[in-house]
């Protein structure tokens, strides 16, 4: 589940929300899909308040948890207790009556040691978009992102909010390690490598901050509706 939210929201019902498409996961699972073939922000406001904790799919009878995904959420259920077409129902109409979850998360800073040598990967994403390097640093800390999820490794927040300038597609063949801390850009989004892992991100630098620690009261740094961003720390080299 999502943090809680730090002050009351009230519901709103908006009739023009995205209807949304359900999907049975094999026997004990829901997918919700709301997407209307790209991501919108508010959107996903709208998925935090769903699944944020002590909100209304907690009170769902055989609900057992939430997996929030981009524009889309997982309901893991127990199919001896949940009755599935009342399950979804309950959720069609939860999202029909949910409000936007905004400005309730905390603002991070993230200081990166950007790689300027000669060689790098920064200095590839610079000649892909036509920039300098100084101006692709310019942009990449210029903006606020929102952490739209968590997903696809323990810790890895899909942060949203990247300059289109610097959309960069991803490797066609993914590296097999990509080290802890960095900092990359994969297609439209930008983020942190929480563990040694493979990925077809494109390195910008390295940050000290650890996105994962599982002897934390909080193992994940950030968590949905939160903001970073991303200061220069001096530069790799």
């Amino acid at each position: 589940m999502t943090k809680p939210a730090s002050g009351s929201i009230e519901p709103v019902h908006l009739p023009t929300v995205t209807k949304p498409r359900f999907s049975a996961c094999g026997a004990g699972a829901l997918l919700m899909d709301v997407s209307e073939g790209s991501f919108d922000l508010r959107t996903q406001q709208h998925l935090w308040f769903l699944t944020a904790k002590g909100g209304p799919v907690e009170r769902l009878r055989g609900v057992r948890n939430a997996v929030l995904g981009i524009n889309n959420v997982l309901f893991a259920f127990d199919p001896l207790i949940a009755d599935l077409p009342e399950l979804q129902n309950s959720l069609e109409d939860a999202w029909s009556r949910s409000a936007p979850h905004e400005g309730t998360g905390r603002v991070l800073e993230v200081p990166v040691a950007y790689d300027t040598s000669p060689g790098s990967e920064l200095e590839g994403i610079a000649r892909h978009v036509r920039l300098s390097i100084d101006e692709v640093i310019r942009l990449h800390t210029s903006e606020e992102y929102h952490v739209a999820c968590i997903g696809s490794v323990p810790g890895f927040a899909y942060l949203v909010g990247l300059p289109p300038r610097l959309a960069v597609p991803r490797r066609q063949t993914p590296r097999a390690r990509v080290p802890k801390g960095s900092v990359a850009i994969g297609g439209a989004q930008t983020g942190v490598i929480p563990t040694d892992m493979p990925s077809g991100w494109h390195m910008l630098g390295m940050t000290e901050l650890d996105m994962f620690d599982s002897l934390r009261a909080e193992p994940c740094l950030l968590a949905p509706g939160d903001r970073i961003r991303f200061s220069a720390r001096g530069a790799a080299s």
